[in-house]
């Protein structure tokens, strides 16, 4: 009998403990430790190589949805955070956030010019990628998928990414926030062939 009770303690014992774990794994406390919430710098310009350098930070980062603050160590500060859930505090954009960072766009949507945020400044953005993938917003314009280049978009109703190169085969690689499982990365995609995807530019690009 006493043998029984121990085990049946055991149990309890490690099930109480793999559920603390998995809630600590789901409110790490990443933004409240980590980020902030200052101001942004207006640029004079933007430059599709620039903004490629911003975005290759990112690259290893985790992915929050609705979040928009991360660091550049190459790992994902909070993983295995449940999806669609903003109020886990973890690391990372989702593939709007990251976007509209990575563009430097203003809070304003009548404002086109650039606000430089910086990585741990934790920002979302009006935008989701359906409003993207619309035009929506004064930095914003559609375009004809055949005519995207480097840093353009992709974008669909419930995702966006940008290109960071093209390849031979037509296909693209695209840097984007892709999800939970994923984090961001650069991957190679057939967006453009898709249909159910539209080119998206952020306007004013120096070079």
């Amino acid at each position: 009998m006493w043998h029984s009770r121990m085990l049946v303690a055991s149990l309890v014992g490690a099930f109480l403990f793999g559920a603390a774990g998995t809630a600590g794994a789901y409110h790490t406390r990443f933004v409240a430790n980590n980020c902030n919430y200052a101001a942004p710098t207006p640029t004079p310009y933007i430059t599709r190589d620039g903004s490629a350098a911003v975005a290759l930070r990112a690259r290893h980062e985790g992915y929050q949805w609705a979040g928009g603050c991360w660091n550049d160590n190459d790992r994902d500060d909070s993983p295995n955070d449940p999806t669609s859930d903003p109020s886990t505090d973890g690391e990372g954009g989702d593939c709007s956030g990251f976007t509209f960072k990575v563009w430097r766009e203003s809070l304003n949507e009548s404002d086109a010019g650039f606000q430089q945020w910086g990585m741990l400044r934790d920002v979302h953005g009006p935008y989701t990628a359906s409003r993207f993938r619309s035009g929506h917003g004064a930095p914003n314009i559609t375009v004809f998928k055949s005519a995207v280049t480097k840093m353009d978009a992709l974008a669909s109703e419930s995702h966006i990414g940008m290109i960071y190169a093209t390849n031979a085969d037509g296909t693209d690689q695209i840097i984007e926030a892709k999800g939970e499982a994923y984090g961001t990365n650069i991957w190679t995609r057939t967006y453009r062939g898709d249909s159910s995807y539209g080119g998206v530019r952020r306007t004013g690009w120096s070079s």
